[in-house]
């Protein structure tokens, strides 16, 4: 399998952290990410990646993405790699992310584009920089496996894993072109079906809030129990997920159930997400408890 330097490869369950601000929503939160971390270390998990999508990526600027970064690198302290993500950017800012992700320390990029032009070069110019893991939508929509993302995998050795998050169908296909690829399943409500078809893991927000749910389910997969997986999936982490992925409040939803928890102290985000309504909070509470997850 394609790895990192030191040897170790991106499969598994990987949390995409979210970043914990304090109340007014002004300033990182270094406690709470230390909380945050801690449990998804401590559930078992393979890698993590920060300031991605879900870590709101889109609602810092690079000094703070920097502090975030080297925070999570230095809690971290080694035991599992660290993703930066770099998230609906084109090339130059996309370049200067992954100079900022190497000067910190981090394994590798998930990096996502903003447009379908120019896909080629623009992954393997970010490449040349750091490891990458492909993400394969842009904010236009899926990539297409045949003519963007499959010759990507042939001459670039240095995309050392794939976000499936579009083409949730495609593992099978990817994985006997690519076998030596990590293919992650990057859409939440479909991780059994990507273990069904042949992902090598998930790379997930819910990963952060019920990591030892998807540490179990990866190894059900593993041991092909599917009953046991699919009873776990379908009855204690399906009925969460659903409201923790649609716009406009999912990474809001992700982070009241870290509030609640109590691996953050605030669960604000900042636009251009938005917080979750009180009558809605006060229904994934009630669903939260109802699937012990609280």
């Amino acid at each position: 399998m394609r790895h990192l330097k030191d040897g170790r490869v991106l499969q598994g369950v990987i949390p995409l952290l979210f970043t914990p601000f304090t109340a007014d929503g002004k300033s990182f939160d270094r406690g709470s990410m230390r909380r945050q971390i801690e449990c998804v270390v401590d559930a078992g998990v393979s890698a993590v990646v920060a300031c991605g999508k879900a870590g709101e990526f889109e609602g810092m600027q690079p000094p703070e993405i920097e502090q975030v970064l080297k925070s999570v690198l230095e809690l971290v302290a080694g035991r599992v790699p660290v993703g930066m993500g770099i998230i609906s950017v084109e090339e130059d800012e996309a370049l200067q992310a992954a100079r900022m992700a190497v000067s910190c320390g981090a394994d590798f990029a998930m990096v996502k584009k903003r447009f379908h032009e120019d896909v080629h070069q623009f992954f393997l110019n970010v490449a040349k920089e750091i490891p990458v893991m492909l993400y394969d939508q842009t904010n236009q929509g899926n990539l297409d496996i045949s003519s963007h993302v499959s010759p990507l995998l042939r001459q670039c050795d240095r995309i050392v894993g794939v976000k499936v998050s579009g083409n949730v169908y495609s593992f099978g296909q990817l994985k006997e072109q690519f076998p030596d690829v990590p293919l992650l399943c990057g859409w939440d409500n479909y991780s059994l079906m990507g273990y069904l078809s042949g992902s090598d893991g998930v790379i997930a927000g819910s990963a952060a809030f019920m990591p030892e749910r998807e540490v179990a389910l990866h190894r059900l997969a593993g041991e092909k129990r599917w009953e046991e997986a699919r009873e776990l999936f379908y009855q204690r982490m399906l009925p969460f997920i659903v409201f923790a992925t649609p716009d406009p409040y999912a990474f809001s939803v992700s982070k009241y159930m870290l509030h609640w928890r109590k691996l953050i102290d605030s669960p604000v985000v900042r636009p251009p997400y938005e917080n979750t309504p009180e009558w809605v909070q006060q229904e994934l509470y009630h669903l939260a408890q109802m699937l012990e997850l609280v």
